[in-house]
């Protein structure tokens, strides 16, 4: 199984001093045997995404495959 990361290109954060800064967001992780699989399983499991406004069913999101599934927290 195949781990992916999901994020998009537009988006901002504000920064601790205010002010505002172009970013991509990121909306998660999944699993799945390919990426079209794995990010239904994100969507099903996270309903905050469609539900937040963010564009799933247009091309507007990347995936990622991961080389392994490892976190390394720093």
């Amino acid at each position: 199984m195949n781990t992916y990361i999901f994020y998009t290109l537009g988006g901002y954060t504000e920064c601790p001093d205010g002010a505002e800064v172009e970013n991509c967001q990121l909306l998660g992780e999944a699993e799945g045997e390919t990426a079209k699989k794995a990010f239904a399983k994100l969507l099903k499991e996270n309903k905050w995404v469609a539900e937040h406004g963010f564009k799933v069913d247009c091309g507007d999101i990347v995936a990622r495959k991961l080389a392994d599934s490892e976190r390394v927290f720093i």
